[in-house]
């Protein structure tokens, strides 16, 4: 049986927007989801970049991946990073694997985690 995705928001993409780097999320509200962009350091970016890039599976073209914070995390001995498990899912198969993220990359990702009400996140921009 397949592990799920349920309650784990999805990193969607990490772009640069007039040299500011914003990382764009979707998160599932019963049976909607709605995606928003937030503000990430450099670091923040750089960890997204990598996260993006990761593939645990056999490449076939065409075929999409997706990636999803696990809601779990730990420290890194000796430095302010954590590591975040990130959920990575082609088609029906999804592997877990921990990845460097700077701390206030994570503290977002845990809060995106967190939220139940798409009002909770009003004070973000919305992508449609």
């Amino acid at each position: 049986m397949r592990d799920s995705n349920e309650g784990m928001p999805e990193i969607v993409d990490a772009l640069e927007q007039d040299s500011k780097f914003v990382c764009i999320i979707r998160v599932k509200f019963g049976d909607t989801s709605k995606q928003f962009q937030f503000g990430i350091s450099l670091d923040g970016y750089r960890a997204l970049k990598k996260i993006l890039q990761l593939r645990p599976f056999d490449a076939m073209p065409g075929v999409n991946q997706k990636y999803y914070f696990a809601r779990s995390y730990s420290q890194v001995p000796g430095s302010s990073d954590c590591k975040a498990v990130i959920r990575v899912e082609q088609n029906r198969d999804g592997r877990q694997l921990e990845v460097r993220v700077p701390r206030d990359l994570l503290s977002n990702l845990l809060w995106f985690a967190e939220i139940r009400d798409p009002a909770e996140a009003a004070h973000l921009i919305e992508i449609k």
